[in-house]
């Protein structure tokens, strides 16, 4: 048997080694059994604020609607109490609100 069988035969026993060196390195990497805790609830909305408060959905979207079209952009966030908060940059939220209060809406 020559150097060239030699390396036939261990090429792949290497290959396997460093294989089941990864894998022990990801498994302790990765298989680490940690709790995650859930973040806080808050009312927090970051740069956010509260434009409008309403209980369904269909309504929330008419909201967004009559922000959209006087140029206010606007998202939605549902509560833990199943409200729904149409939220708007600070800079537009009195806009936002004159405008709900002129269409009649919430």
């Amino acid at each position: 048997m020559g150097l060239g069988d030699a390396w036939y035969l261990a090429g792949p026993l290497i290959a396997f080694a460093v294989v089941g060196v990864l894998a022990a390195v990801l498994r302790w990497a990765f298989g680490r059994d940690e709790v995650v805790t859930p973040a806080p609830v808050t009312d927090d909305f970051g740069l956010l604020r509260v434009a409008a408060l309403v209980d369904r959905l269909d309504v929330a979207l008419r909201v967004r609607q009559a922000l959209r079209r006087a140029g206010i952009r606007s998202t939605l966030s549902t509560g833990l109490d199943g409200l729904i908060k149409i939220l708007v940059f600070p800079d537009d939220a009195a806009r936002a609100r004159r405008v709900l209060e002129r269409d009649g809406s919430p």
